[in-house]
């Protein structure tokens, strides 16, 4: 079953060029890109090959790409706000959620905007 993996590495890092003709090639599924910090990819296993790039467990947060569009990610997937990182994260975020109001601002000051 696939599921989400951050890859992340230096803007210079070889790996970016072979991550992007393997994505043209269609051998690779970028859900989510910023181009210069990070790329959310499908995969049933962490990808690998791609030289000075990283795959993890991508955090609970939001991603922003350069144009402002937002995935949330909570609890290995994304979802469809921001609401749900928030209980997905729980305790402080939760309390910090019921005193503000607004979730992506919990987010931000929580540091999980990314």
């Amino acid at each position: 079953m696939s599921r989400l993996w951050l890859m992340k590495g230096d803007l210079e890092a070889p790996g970016w060029q072979t991550l992007r003709s393997d994505y043209e090639e269609e051998k690779v599924e970028i859900v989510h890109l910023d181009p210069k910090v990070w790329a959310m990819i499908r995969a049933d296993s962490p990808p690998s090959g791609y030289e000075g790039l990283a795959a993890t467990e991508p955090p609970d947060g939001l991603y922003l790409d350069p144009n402002g569009s937002p995935l949330y990610f909570a609890g290995g997937k994304a979802v469809n706000t921001a609401v749900e990182v928030v209980r997905a994260i729980g305790g402080d975020a939760v309390k910090l959620l019921e005193e503000i109001g607004d979730p992506t601002t919990v987010l931000e000051r929580m540091g999980r905007v990314f």
